[in-house]
């Protein structure tokens, strides 16, 4: 159906919008609901030009026709809602320019504070239901427009064949590689001849410094100039590709509107002589996909005059280093960082590593591109304080030879590159950096650029990043030809303080019971008890505890005893050990001699007769597991019921006897039972 067969519909709807104009203007700063679809669409200046981005985000009604602009909503809550009918509350802001979509017909303005869709389920700002996967094939029509009057055009109709390619360096070849051939565009066409517009460009567009595109009317133009010759609904995409240069910037997103009879919505792309190049095609294309832009340093991160930063990622500085590059098109465009292909569902889960607070590992990590290990993982992911929003992301980057076909030879360096993630940061209006900024040691060593992708933001064998507010850690410890083998902890409990007994504390129980402060995350506890301070004797009391008490086994009286204690984390790791405490153990006033305590490093144990044995084993240890024996002896004969240990050193021991059986089999020992070594 061909686009100019909804312009009486939309002057009518004019009529309805200035009355909702007026009616929000009215009741400015109220309350008010509005349902429809949203579109997306960013405009990006072209490099070095100190231009911001700019990003229109629309609510369209179910007749295509933009119904207001929408602030206070990030990118990543719009593109979780694509065409799905969604109901907008917000505070109405009277009227404003819609930054080039329709510049003659001012659109009401619309602060979000909820949205839900249509069905009822609600969305959180900045934590979105989870982005649609983007797979399989994404076929993407390219339509040439050119404005009357123009006398060039940028290129010849069958170059663009070659520009979207399956081989490298072809479109379609590098959106299969980046994803792991998730997504491709087989299926992408070019219409093979330049379609004469009806109006000069200047009908479209003025200044090219400012916001003042009418996107609207290119679209509409461009699409029915090709609609006699191109089925839209064989396509996800369109690229618009013009013969002049249209306002500050190339446009790329989604847009919901109907083309040939189908209501859905389109990736779409306006791009200008100087955007028709491998690395802005695939970042406006990237825009159709989802994928917002990126940025950096996470610290002091730069104002939108300067978001373009990153040489890691395709949607931040498109060419990268721009090291390898391409007569006719231009600069190869790096890949993707790791956020960019877990939020479009490209990272197996298999192959996405969470370290949870409280926990802490060693990982090896793959590299991105063209990763050689099926099996080592692609990206790690650090929760901060548990948020499902704001994260720490781990990614391997391996910058490739100078001739493989591998899209990060424009990357900096080979190293591991950090991201601080916080999901509704850097949307518009603001700076557009998007939620991920690159993480650096220093960054106040220069220029953002030179941070970013310098040595302050790659992450090598033997450097650590610590972010001690929130007690993450991620060491890099080696380099193997394709990956990084790093240890990262979050959060990992530390040592805990004791609490009693403490300072030579004078006790006249033979079980004290010691305590100490709970450790958060901690899984448990080990506790040891020594009568020297370096835990040195050999008689050194260990036990586990699942609390921060433990009542410990009788000790020998008259001598003092030093203590401490460490925390083990879910993942079986323990922190250092406790500030060592002392303590006293005297003997009370009216104490009576205890039991099982001997005054000989070789005491005598003895047992009951057991009918049938032809003879005993005796074992002792310091646990009652018996994984470690200190003594063991062998007794032959019925009646011999006593045996004297090997020399043992002093403290608590449990002992236990096994009968044997005339086959010189064991039967069932006794349960354990403790005595004490106190020699003086």
């Amino acid at each position: 159906m061909p686009y100019y067969q909804h312009r009486l519909a939309f002057i009518l709807f004019l009529l309805a919008c200035f009355l909702l104009i007026g009616a929000l203007g009215v009741a400015a700063q109220s309350s008010t609901t509005l349902t429809g679809y949203i579109a997306v669409l960013n405009g990006d200046p072209p490099r070095d030009s100190n231009l911001p981005p700019r990003q229109l985000i629309l609510l369209q009604n179910r007749d295509g026709q933009a119904v207001a602009q929408l602030s206070g909503l990030d990118f990543q809550t719009a593109f979780s809602l694509r065409d799905q009918e969604v109901r907008v509350t917000g505070r109405s802001g009277g009227t404003q320019g819609q930054g080039g979509f329709f510049p003659t017909t001012p659109l009401p303005s619309l602060e979000v504070t909820a949205i839900e869709t249509a069905g009822g389920q609600p969305s959180a700002q900045g934590a979105p239901y989870g982005a649609p996967a983007v797979s399989g094939s994404q076929p993407w029509v390219n339509i040439l427009c050119q404005f009357q009057g123009d006398p060039d055009v940028p290129h010849a109709p069958g170059e663009y064949n070659a520009l979207f390619g399956n081989t490298y360096p072809g479109i379609d070849h590098y959106w299969r590689q980046i994803s792991y051939d998730t997504v491709n565009i087989a299926g992408t066409s070019t219409h093979l001849a330049w379609l004469p517009m009806p109006h000069p460009r200047s009908y479209y567009a003025g200044s090219t410094s400012t916001v003042n595109a009418n996107l609207d009317a290119l679209f509409a133009d461009c699409v029915n100039a090709a609609n006699p010759y191109v089925n839209f609904t064989l396509y996800d995409g369109i690229n618009m590709m013009f013969s002049d240069v249209l306002d500050c910037c190339a446009w790329g997103g989604w847009y919901y509107t109907s083309l040939d009879g189908q209501y859905r919505s389109w990736s779409l792309t306006w791009l200008p002589p100087w955007a028709q190049e491998y690395d802005y095609i695939t970042h406006e294309m990237g825009h159709g996909f989802g994928l917002s832009h990126s940025s950096g340093p996470h610290i002091n991160p730069p104002s939108e005059l300067d978001i373009y930063i990153s040489q890691w990622d395709v949607m931040s500085r498109s060419g990268g280093t721009c090291q390898v590059w391409d007569a006719g098109f231009g600069c190869i465009p790096p890949g993707t960082i790791g956020y960019s292909l877990y939020s479009s569902g490209w990272i197996p889960p298999g192959r996405l590593a969470t370290i949870n607070p409280g926990t802490g590992t060693t990982i090896t990590l793959e590299r991105l591109r063209l990763p050689q290990s099926s099996t080592n993982y692609l990206m790690a992911k650090i929760p901060i304080n548990g948020s499902s929003s704001h994260y720490y992301t781990v990614e391997a980057r391996f910058k490739a030879p100078t001739g493989q076909q591998n899209y990060d030879q424009n990357i900096p360096d080979s190293a591991i590159i950090i991201h601080d993630v916080l999901l509704g940061r850097g949307g518009w209006p603001g700076t557009n950096t998007g939620p991920s900024l690159v993480v650096v040691d220093n960054p106040a060593a220069g220029s953002a650029s030179f941070v970013v992708n310098g040595e302050n933001g790659r992450w090598k064998p033997g450097e650590t990043f610590y972010d001690s507010t929130n007690a993450i850690q991620i060491s890099v410890l080696s380099q193997g030809a394709s990956s990084f083998m790093v240890f990262i902890s979050n959060q990992l409990p530390g040592a805990p303080t004791l609490t009693a007994p403490v300072g030579g504390a004078a006790l006249t129980s033979a079980a004290p019971v010691f305590t100490w402060s709970a450790v958060r995350y901690a899984a448990g506890y080990e506790i040891q008890i020594d009568t020297t301070d370096n835990f040195s004797s050999g008689a050194v009391i260990s036990a586990q505890a699942s609390s921060t008490r433990y009542t410990a086994p009788v000790l020998a009286a008259g001598r003092p005893y030093y203590w401490r204690v460490r925390t083990q984390s879910s993942g079986g790791s323990f922190s250092d050990w406790s500030a060592t405490a002392s303590f006293q153990l005297d003997s009370a006033a009216n104490a009576a001699p205890l039991p099982r305590q001997f005054a000989t490093t070789m005491p005598t144990l003895s047992w009951n007769l057991i009918a049938w044995a032809t003879g005993y084993k005796v074992e002792v240890s310091r646990t009652t597991s018996f994984g470690i024996i200190s003594s063991s002896k062998i007794v032959d004969g019925v009646n011999t019921l006593a045996s004297q240990t090997d020399p043992l050193a002093n403290g608590l021991y449990y002992w236990r006897v096994c009968p044997r059986r005339s086959s010189g089999a064991f039967g069932t020992c006794s349960k354990p039972d403790s005595f004490v070594v106190n020699v003086p």
